[in-house]
């Protein structure tokens, strides 16, 4: 218990300490952790080596690079082109057998990262989004980032810290009080009481955030995204859990001590940053 406390704190000051910097140094530590995530999963979804792999790793890197340049839907249809076209070509030129398979894999492992890279370095540099003079004061602290993405600051501090409080609350509280199982073919230890805590949490969470950062979401509606973003970081949690036990892995990796691989530690942020993405621009 005490190694998973001091690895999560270490992984939550990897998260914000970027994330206030921002600009090139925040998307640079984004697509890094992406890419080591990716080396996790395409080893998880596709087991057997194949080059075409690095394939797939340059679409996430290519993603992180073209979040700086470029945003919204032309980005967005690029990436997506890309993690499609790119494996497939590949299979194709190479004459790689069980091309279908790994064409298949490395898309959607591609995908499953270089989305979120985009999403949340898109979401931090956002502009014009409502936050209060103090966190815009943080979001300008690195030379060449404007204090204009206070807004963008606020909206991806809200899914690191939904993520991150969530997760902590459903495991202290489900480790000691939950008895009703979740979905014990996925996720034996995950269960009904620890899912409810974390949904708590994830709204309590939202409501101090938009009070807080001055978002101007509102209570109720604060409410409402924190029970969305909750619910879809616990999806994301699930989702991994599945991967890992049909290939019958325990990690992801041992890249972290008492937490597993990287993957193991943002499998939820993923899902919630893409999330929270499509959602801002709703209370912009």
């Amino acid at each position: 218990m005490r190694l998973r406390t001091i690895s999560a704190i270490g992984v939550v000051l990897i998260g914000l300490i970027p994330a206030v910097l921002g600009g090139w140094f925040f998307a640079a530590v984004f697509t890094t952790i992406a890419v080591v995530a990716y080396r996790e999963a395409i080893a998880i979804t596709y087991p057997n080596p194949t080059p075409i792999r690095l394939v797939g790793l340059t679409v996430v890197l290519f993603t992180g690079a073209l979040a700086m340049l470029d945003s919204g839907p032309h980005a967005l249809s690029v990436v997506v082109a890309l993690a499609v076209g790119a494996p497939l070509a590949a299979v194709v030129f190479l004459g790689i057998a069980q091309g279908i398979e790994q064409w298949t894999s490395i898309t959607t492992t591609s995908l499953y990262l270089a989305l979120p890279t985009l999403a949340a370095i898109d979401l931090r540099n956002a502009v014009d989004f409502p936050a209060h003079a103090w966190i815009q004061d943080w979001a300008g602290v690195l030379f060449g980032v404007s204090n204009s993405t206070g807004g963008g600051l606020a909206w991806f501090l809200l899914a690191l810290l939904v993520t991150w409080l969530s997760d902590t609350f459903a495991y202290l509280v489900g480790k000691p009080w939950g008895r009703r199982k979740l979905l014990p073919r996925v996720s034996p230890n995950k269960t009904f009481e620890g899912s409810a805590a974390g949904l708590v949490a994830a709204a309590l969470t939202a409501v101090v955030c938009d009070m807080a950062f001055g978002m101007e979401i509102g209570a109720v509606w604060a409410i409402v995204v924190g029970l969305v973003l909750g619910v879809v970081g616990q999806v994301g949690d699930l989702s991994e859990s599945m991967l890992k036990r049909m290939r019958g892995v325990k990690d992801s990796g041992t890249f972290i001590p008492g937490h597993g691989g990287v993957l193991d530690r943002i499998d939820a942020l993923i899902f919630v940053v893409v999330t929270a993405w499509i959602l801002a621009p709703l209370f912009n």
